[in-house]
């Protein structure tokens, strides 16, 4: 245990892991950088990072960046998330950090105005419920592939990531028959507003405690909101949920996120995620 403590006294290398570890350099290396295409157990993997960890390794991030021109960075934009909608939000984003973090790449918080004067400290951006012209000012700043959760517009270019309304209408459906049903929501830009009301003819937005205090508990809901769902109950109204909605938009980002960034996007592809 002193030999690991003189280590972190100093700068820690790849070298010192691999004699910890009891492996090859290049192991190290293959493990630490996720290179594809090495069979490495699952057993050798676990050993090399928890030894990293151990020994208070720190990849060099502007080296790496120098020598492969990636950060190996995902930046998570933001812009005015109300209280209410940032629950959802940083559940979606804490899964998505979980999903990322298998690919070897990081998530980041990025203020949309700091996003907008900076440029190449991330491989890719997903935005969090920007309106159109607000992603558009955005993207039109970055020459590194940028998706869209909660943002609705007509664009081939980009991957738009939203709620599938209609399946929410036939969750309603299947839990109340043809009585009529309110979409229960957080704020939403208005160009989301305009496809859900497509669907759903009465449309409750929840902006402070007082909306939820005033729900018609006479009125059926449907929300993919738990902390909405949990509150309206609370209070009698019949709610459904479409539990784990986050972790689908999640999900499809991160599978958006890997083909953007692999440039494997197909022009025929419908990028207009429905989840």
């Amino acid at each position: 245990m002193n030999d690991l403590q003189n280590k972190r006294k100093r700068r820690v290398t790849i070298k010192d892991v691999a004699e910890a570890a009891g492996v090859s350099i290049a192991t190290v290396s293959y493990v630490l950088n996720n290179t594809p295409g090495q069979s490495i157990s699952e057993e050798t993997r676990k050993k090399v990072l928890q030894f990293a960890n151990l020994l208070g390794y720190e990849c060099n991030v502007m080296a790496r960046y120098l020598a492969t021109g990636k950060t190996n960075t995902v930046g998570a934009v933001v812009k005015d998330v109300r209280p209410f909608a940032s629950r959802y939000y940083m559940k979606l984003l804490c899964e998505l950090s979980r999903l990322l973090f298998r690919q070897n790449l990081g998530l980041r918080l990025v203020d949309y105005s700091d996003g907008m004067s900076k440029s190449g400290d991330c491989d890719a951006y997903v935005t969090v419920s920007l309106t159109e012209p607000e992603f558009r000012a955005f993207a039109d700043t970055k020459y590194v592939p940028v998706i869209a959760i909660d943002s609705v517009f007509d664009d081939f270019l980009f991957y738009r990531i939203n709620d599938d309304y209609e399946l929410l209408a036939g969750i309603a459906a299947s839990e109340y028959g043809n009585a009529p049903t309110s979409l229960l929501t957080y704020e939403l830009p208005d160009e989301v507003y305009s496809v859900a009301r497509r669907v759903f003819s009465d449309i409750v937005t929840v902006k402070t405690v007082k909306d939820i205090a005033e729900l018609d508990a006479k009125k059926n809901y449907v929300t993919v909101s738990s902390y909405l769902c949990d509150n309206a109950k609370c209070l009698g109204a019949h709610v459904r949920l479409r539990s784990s909605s986050f972790a689908f938009k999640a999900s499809a980002a991160a599978e958006c996120l890997t083909k953007a960034m692999n440039r494997s996007i197909d022009d025929a592809e419908d990028h207009n995620v429905k989840v």
